[in-house]
């Protein structure tokens, strides 16, 4: 499974090599006031007398992380009286005309909005799915579908042109055709209550047409029977026999004087009985029966996983490859994360920490941004941090 994040940062990143001369001048910008605590203090007692009711500070962006230049963006258009800020500081206006840089104008303002308001679902998108404390491969092929809308529409913006178009070949590189990409979120999209085919198919048709819709639904479903196919030989004489196993055993404890417990059986008799119980899921139809029930009403205390635990006993075998799929992550964020926190809590200075307190502390951290950590505004205690 290729991790989508790590595909819409190329593709991100493709579309901002694009990017017009504002993102470089409030770059340019950004990192001169960072660049000390002079500076910074200068700077925000300006923004406090100019527009008292912004209190975000400004962060510098990394080139090769597109989001963070979308949050410096983001930040900095609060910040939209630069030209103001020049009258008053010599240096910076001194060191801007050596850079050989012009103040952000109005139109570089605006056109800065314009490009955040492009990048925010991106944001959004790469945050969801690189979540780890709910299912996120059910949902990732509406993802998918959502942002090439989002390119397409773009393209007709004169403003975004260039970068989406640059973007929407990238992105058609991943996820152009069905039979380029990993078949498993379809199967993950499917086997979610509220979606099952109904859903896919309408994504389909408004992707690529009706004429072709039936064909990439035809792909798609071969191989997910294929896959069903593979579960029922594996799995289904075990279900299957360890249900009739515990059946008999009830009936022989119940009633431990019948003398038919212990009849000899003729051998075809029980050679038919042993195919009966191969072939007994597989005559249920256990998929059929799924997509022809009807759809869960789409709430957001729906819990797609206590579902599956429920209809367990009436979906044994599709239950299992729901188990197997919906723990396949779409994305490698969250691992990569954790090592560069682990980096971060035992370096060359603290080598001496035990396993035990070098799982404690990442542990711990975790626990605490999985916890409070949303009910906590840091903007309100910034000066003590």
């Amino acid at each position: 499974m290729r991790c989508v994040a790590h595909i819409l940062n190329l593709v991100v990143q493709d579309g901002n090599k694009n990017v017009d001369k504002s993102v470089e001048i409030i770059r340019w910008v950004v990192k001169w006031i960072r660049q000390s605590p002079s500076r910074i203090g200068k700077f925000t007692k300006f923004a406090k007398l100019v527009n008292p009711g912004t209190t975000k500070h400004l962060v510098i962006d990394v080139p090769i992380r597109w989001n963070s230049t979308y949050y410096m963006l983001n930040i900095a258009q609060a910040y939209d009286f630069f030209e103001r800020y020049d009258l008053e500081e010599y240096e910076f206006r001194s060191d801007n005309e050596k850079a050989g840089l012009s103040i952000p104008s109005l139109s570089n303002w605006q056109h800065v909005r314009n490009l955040c308001h492009f990048l925010k679902p991106f944001c959004d998108v790469t945050e969801r799915i690189s979540e780890t404390l709910y299912v996120t491969s059910n949902t990732v092929i509406e993802e998918i579908y959502s942002i090439r809308t989002l390119l397409n529409d773009a393209i007709s913006d004169a403003s975004l042109y260039d970068i989406a178009l640059t973007m929407r070949v990238m992105f058609d590189k991943y996820f152009d055709e069905v039979e380029k990409m990993n078949l498993l979120p379809y199967f993950d999209l499917i086997l979610d209550p509220k979606n099952k085919v109904k859903y896919l198919v309408i994504l389909l048709e408004d992707r690529y047409g009706k004429e072709k819709m039936e064909e990439k639904m035809k792909y798609i479903m071969d191989s997910m029977y294929e896959l069903y196919n593979d579960y029922i030989r594996i799995h289904s004489p075990s279900i299957t026999s360890s249900t009739t196993g515990s059946t008999n055993s009830s009936l022989i404890l119940g009633k431990r004087k019948n003398l038919d417990a212990t009849r000899p059986k003729p051998p075809l008799r029980n050679k038919i009985r042993e195919k009966m119980k191969t072939n007994i899921v597989e005559s249920i139809g256990e998929l059929e029966k799924y997509l022809k029930e009807s759809v869960e009403e789409d709430s957001s205390i729906f819990n797609i996983l206590d579902w599956w635990k429920v209809n367990s006993p009436t979906f044994p075998i599709l239950s299992l490859m729901a188990k197997d799929l919906f723990a396949i992550p779409v994305s490698t964020v969250a691992s990569k994360s954790v090592f560069s926190t682990s980096g971060r809590v035992l370096d060359p200075y603290r080598s001496s920490l035990t396993p035990t307190i070098v799982e404690s502390i990442i542990c711990t951290q975790d626990w605490l941004r999985g916890g409070i950590s949303d009910n906590i505004d840091f903007e309100q205690y910034w000066e003590n941090l």
